[in-house]
This record gives structure tokens, sequence and C-alpha cells, in this order.
């Protein structure tokens, strides 16, 4: 599979609003294929997942922004809202920024928009840790660079990966730039609603410096506050109030 691909989620919550008129898109993250890393859209109808180059068919190809945008623009309908989660953040908001006409809304769930928070000293602290890895990752192999960038993150090494599918996850962590050095807008002429799981520094830094955003906190769930039981009911909500 490449670029991206299209699917829908059965599972409808009859308890939570669903939007009937405007298609969702879901946009993973860096170490997330898109099956495991939207529950949330199994509440949700019309749902689409753009698959990002190297996430569809198990082989890790080089990172290209442009190539990442393209496949997210390629399987957006005008009036789409999109939503992404970390490393998708940044290549959702330089889509909206430059397709406003095709994507009505951003849900952003703590976007790595790294290059909007600079001289915040968490940021700046976790720029610090992680780009000298990042600097030397072609020259190490996938589990090396699984072991380092856990210590980098979280400050603990932990056990090397040893599947095929951890391996590989590794692999295309290992050939991503940081996030701080994507193009990304300072201004989005869309609406947009910023979730957060208020458990770190660099996100909540980031989110403030989204200035015409809404947000929202919701906690619990680390750096997936996707995974919340009220983030299907915050993205329908969303949603709904754009065709107000």
């Amino acid at each position: 599979m490449s670029g991206a691909a299209v699917a829908s989620v059965p599972g409808m919550a009859d308890s939570l609003p669903v939007s009937r008129e405007r298609a969702v898109v879901f946009l993973h993250g860096s170490n997330r294929t898109f099956d495991r890393a939207w529950p949330v859209a199994a509440h949700l109808e019309q749902v689409r997942f753009a698959v990002m180059p190297g996430y569809g068919d198990g082989t890790a190809v080089a990172f290209d922004q442009d190539a990442w945008e393209s496949a997210l623009v390629n399987i957006c309908s005008p009036g789409d809202v999109v939503v992404a989660h970390s490393y998708g953040g940044p290549i959702a908001m330089r889509a909206a920024a430059r397709h406003p006409d095709l994507i009505a809304g951003l849900v952003l769930f703590e976007p790595a928009a790294y290059g909007l928070a600079r001289g915040n000293a968490a940021v700046e602290a976790h720029i610090e840790r992680v780009q000298p890895l990042l600097e030397a990752a072609a020259e190490m192999g996938s589990a090396q660079f699984a072991v380092a960038f856990a210590a980098a993150m979280t400050g603990t090494a932990g056990p090397p990966p040893v599947s095929s599918d951890e391996l590989l996850a590794a692999d295309r962590q290992r050939r991503l730039p940081g996030p701080w050095t994507l193009d990304t807008p300072t201004g989005v002429d869309v609406p947009m609603l910023v979730i957060t799981g208020g458990w770190n520094e660099e996100y909540e830094a980031i989110a403030s410096e989204l200035h015409r955003a809404r947000r929202m906190t919701l906690t619990g769930h680390g750096h997936r506050p996707q995974d919340h039981p009220r983030a299907a009911a915050a993205v329908s909500k969303f949603t709904s109030l754009l065709r107000k």
C-alpha cells in the first residue's frame, strides 16, 4: 500500500453525537499505523484514514514532508475535518494552511509543532536531548536506535525491540527528522481544536502557541489523549459546530 488508504470503521456508539455531513480524516503520528492509532474512530461515521508513505506496506522509507502532505490531501474532499496526532500535527497544519478550501477544520491531539515553541525551556531541553541521536541515527541499527531513542525521550532505556513489528516501528522512527525541523505554519486560517493530556510541559507550551485554537485537556492517557472516553464526543461536537 502506498500513499493513502481509505477505510470505514463500524461500531458507532449510540450515546455519542455523530456528524453525518462531514467526513473525518485521521492522520497518524510517527510510530503507529492507522489501524492502531485511532480507536476513537470506531465512534464516528464517515471516517477515512491517511496512511503515510512507509506505513502501509511493511517497508520503511525516507521521510519527505511533501509526500506526507500529498498523501493526506489526496484523500480529503472539500469540507473534511482532519484529526491528527503528534508528528502528524505539523503535516496537517501545513496542509490546512495551503488548502483551506479542502480542509474545513483541524483537531490536533498533542501536535508535535515544536518549531512554534522554540525558546521555551522544556522544548529546548527536549531538542538538546534528542537531536544528537537523530543526527547519528543513519549509522545505527533499528534495535540500537530504539533503545537510545527511548532513553532520550523518557530517561529510561527499555529492552530492545525483538518482533518484526517492533523493529519496523523503530526503523520508521529512525528515518524521521526532529519535528522542530518541519515546515510548520505560524498561522492556519481554519478552525482548530487542540487537545492535550496535561502531563507534559512541551505539549502544553506548543498548544499555548496556537493562539486561535480552542483548547481542551483530557488527562490520564499520557501522549494519547485520543484514548480518553470523552475524545470521540469532543471530535464530534467540534465537527458539528462547523456546520453552524
